[in-house]
């Protein structure tokens, strides 16, 4: 069953990837979102940022569930890459929402 919910965060993951790309090549911001973002290619960056941190967490937790271990030296490595990742977009995020001065 743990994989089958990691799996399911994967494909989610993938999928704010997805949506950060279409909003760098076309600009487009979901319809929720649009009264609020200001800078659009900060949100697509945000976006790319944020599901790849969280795909990277998503694959050690995986390959913690496999192998029994979490803090190999790939896991580990992976581990802080895919929490930078996932900080930085988040901060981007904000970034996008914040007026102009």
């Amino acid at each position: 069953m743990n994989h089958v919910v990691l799996l399911a965060l994967m494909a989610s993951a993938l999928g704010v990837v997805g949506c950060g790309v279409a909003g760098l090549a076309t600009g487009w911001i979901h319809p929720w979102e649009r009264g609020r973002v200001l800078r659009p290619v900060a949100h697509g960056l945000s976006h790319i940022l944020w599901g790849s941190g969280f795909f990277c967490i998503c694959v050690v937790f995986l390959m913690a569930s496999v192998g029994g271990t979490l803090l190999g030296g790939i896991s580990l490595k992976m581990l802080l890459v895919g929490i930078v990742l996932f900080l930085i977009g988040t901060v981007l995020r904000g970034v996008a929402t914040f007026p102009d001065r």
